[in-house]
């Protein structure tokens, strides 16, 4: 996320110290003991304080204090781990010591979905000295929503939308997941996840930051452990579950495995392919896709799904159809052994093309256009399939046979 250091007029104010001349308003929160005690000695004391918001809307804040000093500015602070700095914003005061602050949200300064958000106030009074409150904090959760709340094993589910038997059955597809990863990729494991279910596509593009992908239905953080899934209701809803909740386990469990570093270099294409053999239902027009391609030329080129996929909805679609047949056929071609040695090559070659050279005997394109004749090579069709299907060499071999004998036969009847 890309976020500016100040927002707001109390920003520039304290970027430039010009309004107020504020010695050291500019600096970092100081200890929750500390400031606290640096606050009350030198005339402000928070006596309650209180916060709230909005998800993707806004936040509000309040501090009723006391003071001995009159205060000529307040700002509240905010930032959350891995931020790497901080917003303020300059609040109203009331004549009852009452700090009141509003922050509209936008893209630049909302705090990341599901995080720890730290604030502090802070007060200029009319000496040109700062106090400094304590720091607190809260959990920036998706209150749009009332989240059901369930834990089994590794797993943590939350949802809202559907009764206990639809939270069972998305922790049961979670489960098969990680069987049928280890299936694949024996010692593989899963450590935690986090499961949050919406019912529309849309909020799932919004937390992900992804907006502008309207076909993203699941998304993995898997920095976080978090997996996203959108399962709208309806008549297709559990074999989403069944395509979905696997396939992002998936993701989670390759990257707890193997590494945050070792997990980047592994190509989207592999990446996309192995969760795609996790999943207990797939696409079912994935094989009537592929063909037409193949049919029209229009197959994508692996060495183009090294590092993204489309972000056009049909190319995208196409483009996991050949991540998860390539992968099968790797597997149904070489095994689960000489799968792992593909995998293992990629983890320790970060070339896309030419990794599976010293394995294998070739590269990336040479695989693709083996797995190509193989699935898609042109058969005969009607009259052609019925003359390539006629045995026509030993006909041909057997008639041979029966005229030699035959002249054999009537040269010895004419002795």
């Amino acid at each position: 996320m890309t976020t500016p250091s100040w927002i707001s007029r109390a920003g520039l104010c304290a970027a430039a110290l010009g309004c107020l001349a504020v010695p050291g308003l500019a600096r970092l929160a100081v200890s929750p003991a500390a400031a606290a005690a640096a606050a009350t000695q030198q005339g402000v004391q928070v006596l309650e304080q209180t916060h709230s918001y909005l998800f993707n809307d806004w936040l509000h804040f309040q501090a009723e204090f006391a003071v001995n000093v009159r205060i000529m500015n307040a700002f509240v602070f905010y930032e959350w781990e891995g931020s790497g700095r901080h917003w303020v914003y300059e609040g109203e005061l009331s004549e009852n010591r009452l700090l009141d602050v509003n922050v509209p949200l936008e893209a630049a300064n909302q705090p990341p979905p599901f995080t720890e958000v730290r604030y502090w106030f802070r007060f200029a009074d009319l000496r040109g000295l700062v106090h400094e409150s304590q720091v607190y904090s809260f959990f920036y959760d998706d209150n749009r929503y009332a989240w059901n709340s369930y834990q089994d094993g590794p797993f943590t589910l939350h949802w809202y939308a559907g009764d206990a038997g639809y939270a069972a059955s998305i922790l049961a597809a979670a489960r098969q997941g990680v069987l049928r990863t280890q299936a694949l990729l024996p010692g593989a494991q899963l450590a935690a996840a986090t499961l949050r279910v919406y019912e529309e596509a849309a909020d799932v593009q919004l937390i992900a930051g992804r907006s502008g992908i309207t076909w993203q239905a699941g998304h993995t953080d898997p920095a976080a452990g978090l997996l996203l899934l959108a399962l709208p209701p309806g008549p297709n809803q559990s074999l989403e579950v069944q395509r979905q909740v696997p396939h992002e386990v998936a993701h989670l469990m390759l990257y707890q495995t193997l590494g945050p570093e070792p997990y980047a270099r592994l190509p989207v294409w592999l990446n996309e392919g192995i969760a795609a053999q996790a999943e207990l239902y797939s696409d079912p027009e994935a094989a009537a896709l592929l063909a037409a391609a193949a049919g029209q030329g229009d197959l994508l080129p692996l060495a183009a799904l090294c590092a993204s996929f489309p972000q056009d909805a049909a190319s995208a679609r196409l483009a996991y159809a050949q991540a998860g047949d390539f992968v099968r056929y790797l597997v149904e071609t070489y095994g689960q052994t000489g799968f792992r040695l593909l995998v293992d090559a990629y983890l320790h070659d970060g070339e896309c093309l030419g990794a599976p050279q010293q394995d294998f005997g070739t590269d990336l394109n040479g695989l693709q256009a083996a797995w190509q004749t193989a699935r898609f090579a042109t058969r005969p069709q009607g009259a052609q399939a019925w003359l390539a299907a006629v045995p026509w060499q030993t006909i041909l071999a057997s008639a041979g046979a029966a005229l030699a004998l035959f002249l054999v036969l009537r040269l010895s009847g004419r002795k």
